[in-house]
């Protein structure tokens, strides 16, 4: 449809699978941010989390290929034995991590949503609900025209879908981008940048609020 889009590749490989697991997960969802590595762990019913692990490409292949046994101490291992003994009760899927970010949203009688509209990285687990919203705006904007008897693919139309979804997920596209960027480099700058927005975000409650605010879109 000639809507033209920028494109960042990581140069890392996302692994997915669902683990059981000695040790509770108390319910609780973590990321974790390590040199050469991120694992993130989201709990699921009982003892059962699904596991995201992200790293180089050619890392992630030999955990593909390993066999069960020698996948479950791999995973603990990195995990640091946090949860015991994990044992892969799923398949494993493998994405590699490029963002998205599109021009535009709409064209002629056309309109992107979802991760065709923004494919956001997946550090703060936005794009799936980012999806919904876009299916949600664009519906809306459709059942207006319809019931008032108007052109539902007309330029007003997706124009204003296009300015409702962007003002919904600009802001956090940009802002995730930017962290993932600084949290994927290892170079020592980047180190101490972290170090130094660790530590001083940790400490300033107002700054640390409005974080989790934006995270969680409580306004």
């Amino acid at each position: 449809m000639g809507i033209a889009a920028s494109m960042h590749d990581f140069g890392k490989t996302m692994m997915v699978c669902v683990m059981e697991h000695d040790v509770s997960h108390q319910h609780v969802a973590w990321e974790w941010f390590d040199y050469g590595q991120t694992l993130a762990l989201l709990p699921m019913k009982g003892m059962r989390s699904s596991v995201v692990i992200t790293l180089p490409a050619h890392d992630i292949q030999g955990l593909m290929a390993v066999n069960e046994e020698a996948f479950n101490h791999a995973v603990e291992v990195r995990f640091k034995h946090r949860l015991s003994a994990m044992r892969i009760v799923s398949t494993r899927h493998a994405y590699q991590l490029v963002t998205v970010d599109t021009d535009r949203f709409v064209a002629l009688r056309f309109a992107l949503i979802g991760n065709a509209a923004v494919g956001m990285h997946p550090v703060t687990a936005h794009g799936f609900n980012f999806g919904l919203r876009s299916a949600e705006s664009l519906a809306h904007e459709i059942k207006v025209a319809y019931t008032s008897g108007r052109n539902i693919a007309s330029t007003d139309l997706l124009v204003r879908y296009e300015k409702t979804h962007k003002r919904a997920t600009r802001t956090l596209f940009l802002a995730t981008h930017a962290i993932a960027k600084l949290y994927s480099n290892n170079a020592l700058p980047a180190r101490l940048i972290r170090r130094v927005s660790l530590h001083i975000g940790n400490r300033i409650f107002p700054f640390k609020r409005a974080v989790a605010n934006m995270l969680t879109e409580i306004h």
